[in-house]
């Protein structure tokens, strides 16, 4: 079997029991920018980043994702964006997000996105923030060049969520 294969099994998997007993979202995908051109604030993606891009849409194009979200910065619009073109999504755009906004990221989910599928692309310095937000306690730590997780978080009511982490 395929990785690819492998892997959106691994995801439908989850989804079908999640429906069960999600009181928020039913799941939160949450994806690292693909690999940047170059150092500059706001990067293009490089060739590997725009297939990365490519293979998280093809990913993901079955996963009943109904919200997409990126920070304004292209290299996460355009990581989203094979996706969001493929779901016809009109994709999000929150502010550069720092810790003391996760709160507020984390709230806006839980109102507006009640029992969706929402992937967001974020930055290594924020998505460990968000996955605490998300109630995820166990410390998400990235590499520089660490570009290939795909987190996948289900809400579990009160309880701790179930969190997959993958690699693609």
């Amino acid at each position: 079997m395929g990785r690819r294969v492998w892997l959106g099994c691994c995801i439908v998997a989850l989804l079908a029991v999640s429906g069960l007993v999600a009181e928020a979202q039913q799941a939160v995908f949450v994806v690292r920018h693909a690999e940047r051109q170059d150092d500059s604030q706001d990067s293009a993606l490089s060739e590997a980043g725009v297939r990365r891009a490519e293979l998280l849409a093809s990913l993901l194009k079955d996963a009943g994702i109904t919200a997409i979200y990126v920070s304004d910065l292209q290299r996460t619009i355009k990581t989203a964006e094979p996706l969001a073109k493929a779901l016809k999504i009109e994709m999000k755009r929150v502010a550069q997000y720092e810790d003391k906004d996760m709160d507020t990221l984390v709230a806006a989910l839980r109102s507006r996105h009640a029992q969706d599928r929402v992937l967001i692309v974020g930055h290594s310095n924020t998505m460990p923030a968000l996955m605490k937000g998300l109630g995820d306690p166990d410390g998400l730590k990235l590499g520089r060049d660490e570009y290939n997780l795909l987190l996948l978080l289900v809400p579990r009511g009160d309880a701790r969520p179930a969190v997959l982490r993958l690699r693609f």
